[in-house]
Order: structure tokens, then sequence, then C-alpha cells
């Protein structure tokens, strides 16, 4: 009785901790949305909001919960969730979940000169000309930047950030 027991708790804790995992890569991504942008430089914009928008939203609530109330660059934080990117309007941030990879290429085309910074998790999200890609490797936060189509956006990024990225030119 014991064995069956201690076997079940080990399969619970098994099957669960991968869902924890999950959910706090999920969490982090969300996060570095709002950390990010505080080393990032837009041109002025006549926009009293800081704009975020989402692209069909995988996240659920984490993007409303992490910013409720918080503020980028002096300006109070707006959210958008926009399903298809023909009803992209004025943004500073662009996040592109993973499940948009088909798209990308239509994505990054509505996206291009609207000096939008575009964030991803879509594997070669860099390499296709978005701005900013959010991998996790061993466990740990990578971040790659394609700074020639953040120059190309004339968005500037901040050489703290430059440094504990990789920069691909």
């Amino acid at each position: 009785m014991l064995f069956k027991i201690v076997f079940l708790l080990l399969t619970v804790a098994l099957y669960i901790s991968p869902l924890m995992a999950y959910e706090s890569e999920e969490v982090l991504k969300v996060k570095i949305v709002g950390k990010v942008a505080k080393f990032v430089r837009w041109n002025d914009s006549k926009n009293d909001k800081f704009i975020i928008t989402i692209l069909n939203n995988p996240y659920g609530d984490l993007f409303d919960r992490y910013f409720i109330g918080k503020t980028i660059h002096k300006k109070k934080i707006k959210l958008k969730y926009i399903n298809s990117i023909s009803k992209l309007s004025e943004t500073n941030i662009l996040y592109i979940p993973a499940q948009e990879s088909s798209a990308l290429n239509e994505i990054l085309k509505n996206t291009h000169d609207k000096n939008i910074l575009t964030i991803s998790d879509i594997r070669g999200f860099v390499d296709r000309d978005g701005i900013l890609q959010i991998s996790f490797i061993s466990q740990k936060v990578k971040l790659k930047i394609n700074l020639k189509s953040a120059n190309d956006e004339e968005i500037k990024i901040n050489s703290s950030l430059l440094r504990i990225s990789d920069v691909v030119r």
C-alpha cells in the first residue's frame, strides 16, 4: 500500500513539474517584454500612452496581470489584443507568439517602417528580420537582437541591453 501511495505521488509530481516550468517560461516572456522596453527608445510618439500589442494572445490574462498600473518611460501602459495583423494600429511593441510562425513574413511586412519593436519567441525570428527574440536554453533566458532591423525602424537600443544579448547585425 505504501509503495502505491509513493508511486502515485511521484507520478503526480512528474506530471505537474513540466506544467509549472511551462507556466514560468510564459510568465518570464511577459515580464521580459516590459523589462526590455525600458532599454529602448522610439521616435517621439504623440501618444500619451505606451502601447503594447499582442497578436493572438496565447497567455490568457498574464499581460493584464503583469502590466496593470505600470508605466514605461513615464507613460501609462495600454494593452491591445488583436487577432489579425490587419488590425494593427499605432503601437510601441508588437508581441508575436510562436504560433504565428507560418505568417511571420506577412506580419513583419506590415510592421516595416512603423517604428515598432517586434518581439517574439519564434525560432529564427531575428534571422527573418524581427528585432528581439526570446528563447530559453538550459532553463536560462537568451535574448537575440537584430540591430540592423532595429536601426531600420529607428529604434535605439541601450548598450546595456546589447551587452547581455546575442547581437545579429
